[in-house]
């Protein structure tokens, strides 16, 4: 990426690389200089280009919203019943769950967690 400096300046980089630039003349620079070139208000050619932000999901982000919500779905594809969507211990498959949820921030652990919660449940209730 080229970079234009608003004075005469020779920048060396903490990462060992070290560019000089003229006033106002596009001069490429590698991209680990990028933050520093940056702090020292040397822009890239094209401007600074804003990052775009993420979709927001409706992922809940309180523990007990993300349990109603598993809970409900194990109880879905239990009643389905669909053998591809368990693994070959019987656990719900992550994915399968992070995508009919819609979430991005599913991890193994909590999905074992509630697993083993929503079977707890299942036994209790058969005793009862």
């Amino acid at each position: 990426m080229k970079y234009i400096s608003h004075r005469k300046v020779v920048v060396v980089s903490l990462s060992g690389r070290s560019v000089s630039f003229a006033k106002g003349v596009p001069t490429y620079a590698p991209p680990q200089m990028h933050d520093e070139l940056i702090t020292m208000g040397i822009m890239p050619e094209g401007g600074l280009v804003e990052p775009e932000e993420k979709e927001k999901t409706a992922e809940p982000t309180m523990a007990a919203d993300r349990e109603a919500a598993l809970m409900a779905q194990f109880d879905k594809m239990v009643q389905r019943g669909r053998r591809e969507d368990f693994t070959a211990v019987g656990a719900p498959h992550l994915s399968v769950v992070a995508r009919e949820l819609g979430w991005a921030n599913m991890v193994a652990k909590e999905r074992d967690a509630m697993w083993d919660k929503w079977m707890q449940a299942q036994l209790e209730k058969e005793e009862n």
